[in-house]
């Protein structure tokens, strides 16, 4: 019993060593890999067209200008259609969607019958021009 007992203790720090060696490897493979993927991810970026990251701010800024000039022109025409004389709203009478929100709405023209709004970016750049069917 004695000698079972000392050889289960003898076999342990084996069995640990044996793990330690394994989790060693599988650490070393993971680190490789690691490397390699970050070797790739430089080598794509170093290989990127330096626009690319301008044009995707351009196109992501002129989709959000869309949809603002698009809800914006959908409560305009809701609330000619909901009104008893058809006609536009009032300023006093609109609040801008929120997805207007980081965009400057400039009215160019604004009657009862007609409007033309454009839709400028923080820099005062035209992204979207809006008209009523009636309008100019």
């Amino acid at each position: 019993m004695i000698r079972r007992a000392c050889a289960l203790v003898l076999l342990v720090p084996l069995l640990v060593g044996c793990q330690d060696r394994e989790a060693r490897a599988q650490n070393a493979e993971l680190t490789r890999r690691v490397e390699a993927l970050e070797r790739q991810l430089s080598a794509a970026q170093a290989n990127r067209p330096a626009g690319i990251t301008a044009d995707a701010d351009r196109v992501v800024s002129e989709a959000a200008a869309q949809n603002c000039a698009n809800n914006l022109t959908r409560e305009l025409e809701i609330f000619r259609q909901n009104s008893s004389d058809r006609i536009y709203p009032r300023p006093a009478q609109l609040a801008l969607p929120d997805a207007c929100i980081d965009h400057r709405v400039n009215w160019i023209t604004r009657t009862d019958q007609a409007y033309t709004f454009s839709v400028t970016d923080t820099t005062g750049r035209e992204l979207v021009r809006q008209s009523s069917q009636t309008g100019s």
